[in-house]
This record gives C-alpha cells, sequence and structure tokens, in this order.
C-alpha cells in the first residue's frame, strides 16, 4: 500500500470539540478514519479515560451516523441492551478483551475522497501527478491520528499514518507523482470502448502509482503504460455495411490538426464478442500524415457461422 507523501503541519490538536458540541467524537481518544469513495467514513477510537459509555451514546448529537458498533465488557454491554436509545440505524453491542478498553466504531456521513489525476506533455515527454481529495461536508472539523483511504472493493490504496486535522470543504494531499516517454498518437479499436475507433495518447510511466479501479476516470492504464486522450484529436469517419457474416467497414482519417502527426493503429485479433478482426489489403499500422492529408483503409468484422 502506497502512502500519502504530503507532510502535514499540525497547529491544533483538538478541533471541533468545544464543551457544548456532543458529537460521538469527542468521547474518544486515538481516532482513525477509514474514507470511502461510495459510502459513508468509519470513525473508530477508544472511549476517553473517565467517560462513561452510556452516556457517550445517550448524550452524542447522533446526527449524520448511519450505523454504531460499540465492543465493551460484559457488563457495560448488559446496560446498554437493557437501555438500548430509539435510534433508526443499525446498532450493535458485542464483548470482547481488549486491551486497548472500550472500543466503538460507526459510519460517519459528509466524507469522502476521490482521486484526482493531472498530467502535463510536452514533445515526447510527460508527467503526471495524482493527488487524494478529501472532501467533509460535515459542518465540522475531524482530528485523526491514522486516515486510510478505500476503492469501492473496499480496498486500501493509500494513507497517512500521522496526525490529520480535515477541516470542512475539501483538502488535497499529494499521492504521486512520475515522469515518463510519450508515443505516437493511437488509433485503438474496442479499447476502452468496445466496438470503435479510440483516439489515445499513450505514455510510458514505469514509476507511476495506484490508478483507482471501479470509478471513471483517465488515465486508463495497462501494465507500464497510461494512456490519456489527446489534446488535438484527428478526424475519423466510420463506415460500416453489414455483410452476410459480419461487417465490411471503412475508416478514413483526416489530419486536419495543421501539424505532421504519426498514428500507430492497433485492434485484437478477436473481439469481445468472439468476431475476428480481418485486416484489408491496403490496412496500415503506422501512419506519418501531414496537415490535410486522408486516407482510408478497408477491414472486416466475421463471425463464426453457428453450429
Amino acid at each position: 500500500m502506497k502512502t500519502v507523501m504530503t507532510t502535514l503541519i499540525v497547529t491544533m490538536l483538538i478541533t471541533g470539540c468545544a464543551e457544548k458540541e456532543r458529537y460521538a467524537e469527542r468521547y474518544l481518544d486515538t481516532i482513525s478514519l477509514v474514507i470511502h469513495i461510495n459510502r459513508p467514513a468509519d470513525v473508530t477510537g477508544f472511549l476517553k479515560q473517565g467517560e462513561s459509555l452510556w452516556q457517550a451514546v445517550e448524550y452524542s448529537d447522533l446526527t449524520g451516523i448511519s450505523r454504531l458498533s460499540l465492543t465493551c465488557d460484559a457488563e457495560d454491554s448488559i446496560e446498554l441492551l437493557n437501555k438500548m436509545p430509539d435510534i433508526d440505524f443499525p446498532f450493535e453491542v458485542s464483548t470482547e478483551t481488549r486491551n486497548g478498553g472500550t472500543s466503538v466504531e460507526y459510519w460517519q456521513e459528509g466524507i469522502t475522497w476521490q482521486p484526482v489525476y493531472e498530467w502535463n506533455i510536452h514533445g515526447d515527454s510527460c508527467f503526471f501527478t495524482a493527488n487524494v481529495r478529501i472532501s467533509n461536508s460535515t459542518g465540522r472539523e475531524w482530528f485523526s491520528r491514522n486516515v486510510i483511504m478505500k476503492d469501492v472493493s473496499e480496498n486500501p490504496v493509500c494513507g497517512l499514518s500521522d496526525t490529520l486535522i480535515l477541516r470542512n470543504g475539501d483538502m488535497d494531499l499529494g499521492w504521486w507523482a512520475a515522469g515518463g516517454e510519450v508515443l505516437p498518437l493511437t488509433l485503438r479499436y474496442g479499447w476502452p470502448l468496445n466496438s470503435q475507433w479510440n483516439q489515445l495518447v499513450p505514455c510510458i510511466v514505469p514509476e507511476a502509482g495506484k490508478l483507482v479501479d471501479g470509478i471513471e476516470t483517465w488515465p486508463a492504464r495497462t501494465r507500464d503504460t497510461l494512456w490519456v486522450h489527446p489534446e488535438k484529436e484527428i478526424e475519423i469517419t466510420e463506415t460500416v455495411n453489414q455483410a452476410s457474416n459480419g461487417y465490411d467497414c471503412f475508416l478514413q482519417i483526416h489530419n486536419q490538426t495543421g501539424e505532421y502527426t504519426e498514428i500507430r493503429i492497433t485492434h485484437p485479433e478477436t473481439t469481445p464478442r468472439g468476431a475476428k478482426f480481418q485486416e484489408g489489403e491496403k490496412f496500415q499500422s503506422f501512419l506519418g500524415l501531414q496537415p490535410g492529408d486522408v486516407v482510408i483503409m478497408e477491414y472486416r468484422i466475421l463471425y463464426s457461422p453457428s453450429p
């Protein structure tokens, strides 16, 4: 798991916990956050020395909490179950021997994160940066000694094992940065969008960090290559005619960018639906087009006859 590289300077040790505020975290020590992309954050901590577990539940403002779990000794668990507060979200009490004391965990609405990727391309060189953007819409500040970000599949992707003050609004933390080499513009059939030509710029970036799966964002990735959209797209027109066993296709490529452009053309041997991609006689895998040049290439998408 890669860690967030930003170093944070702590200017306050406790925030948003004035005596008049009865938030659940007010009663906890050693607070940790697990922040998700698509659901509320997990807030965990241990009950402070001298605090009553029952009062912590009874007196806290539970607004924004959507699940609460408590792990305590048998005596406290019996008291809590007998005095179960009238709350409209899942509430769980369990007993377990723990050296750390009474543990409290709950889901907190209003704290999420997203990856933010940026890149610059100059000639045949590129540089990518990735940030973690934490959004806090709870209306108050949070203090955590450990933060972990998870993807939509609940896999940890990065974290910060240090003090973090999370103020209301958005906060960006540096994640990773890496440079690499830019290859020519690529017309790639069937990826990332199926059954069509995709215009992509491949960047070889061996030191690139993680990209988060399960969300629609760019760049895309294959092994050590990051793929992005070109700043200036060339003009492509595909004509498709139905045939008895598939489709007869014509691809017109027009370089209207005003610049000399090199283009690689790639395709799978077999499409995801099992059709065969068959190149025409003058199909080319590499083109160098001057401004205004037009090239037309033929190919076929063939389906095997049913048995």
